[in-house]
C-alpha cells in the first residue's frame, strides 16, 4: 500500500487542512498520507477535518509543539 508525508510545519490554520484535503483528493481510496506539522489547533483541526470528510484518523501524535497525522483516504 502506498504512503505518502505532507509536511505542513510553519503553516498556520486553515493551510495545514487545505493542503490535506488538496493532497488527499490526488491520491487513490486506501492510500495513507502522514500529515506532519506543529501547533495545537492545527493537531486538532486536521483530524476533525479528516474524520468529517469520512476518512479514517489510523493514528495522531504529538511531541511538544511537533505533531503526526496517519490517514487513511476512504
Amino acid at each position: 500500500m502506498n504512503s505518502e508525508t505532507l509536511d505542513v510545519k510553519g503553516k498556520m490554520c486553515p493551510l495545514p487542512v487545505a493542503l490535506t484535503k488538496r493532497k488527499l483528493q490526488t491520491m487513490a481510496s486506501g492510500q495513507m498520507l502522514k500529515v506532519v506539522g506543529e501547533g495545537e489547533l492545527e493537531f486538532d483541526n486536521v483530524q476533525r477535518w479528516a474524520k468529517s470528510n469520512g476518512h479514517e484518523v489510523v493514528q495522531a501524535s504529538k511531541c511538544d509543539a511537533e505533531f503526526e497525522v496517519l490517514i487513511k483516504k476512504i
